[in-house]
């Protein structure tokens, strides 16, 4: 029962009445929803990279053959915030670690990134294209460079 005012007399809420209540209530959440996805949509993404395409190179390549002997790359973030930065397969696999702990500023470039080719353990890895992921510490969010691979080619020895 409700009432409608002080001392008049309470009246009973019909089913009808209680319906057009939670509709309301559901538009308006999904009005404030709908805008919320909106606004989502245009924050700038985490990382932004400082080139896109694919880096090639060759451990223990010579000057003559055209090829560099480690992959170079930088990326840059739209936050203040402290990377983790690693080699993954394309299929995710982690491979090398590159950079961890390092405190990076907003719009602004890391220092040049360097991956030898050389998984964690110290062998040389399979040629083939590698992606680079960037774990964004206080952001809390992992985000691989879809711009940007590596392209290890094999051995020149």
């Amino acid at each position: 029962m409700i009432r409608t005012a002080p001392g008049a007399p309470a009246r009973e809420l019909s089913a009808a009445t209680l319906a057009r209540v939670v509709l309301a209530l559901l538009v308006v959440g999904s009005v404030a929803a709908l805008f919320y996805a909106q606004a989502l949509k245009h924050e700038a993404p985490l990382l932004r990279p400082v080139k896109s395409g694919t880096d090639t190179f060759q451990p223990g390549a010579t000057a003559g053959q055209g090829l560099l002997r480690e992959a170079h790359f930088r990326v840059r973030t739209s936050v203040d915030d402290v990377l983790d930065i690693s080699v993954i397969t394309t299929a995710g696999h982690p491979v090398a670690v590159v950079k961890t702990g390092l405190a990076v500023h907003k719009y602004r470039q890391t220092p040049p990134l360097h991956w030898d080719g050389r998984t964690s353990g110290g062998a040389l890895a399979s040629p083939g294209t590698y992606l680079v992921r960037v774990r964004f510490q206080r952001a809390r969010q992992t985000v691989t460079v879809p711009s940007l691979q590596l392209l290890l080619k094999g051995s020149s020895g």
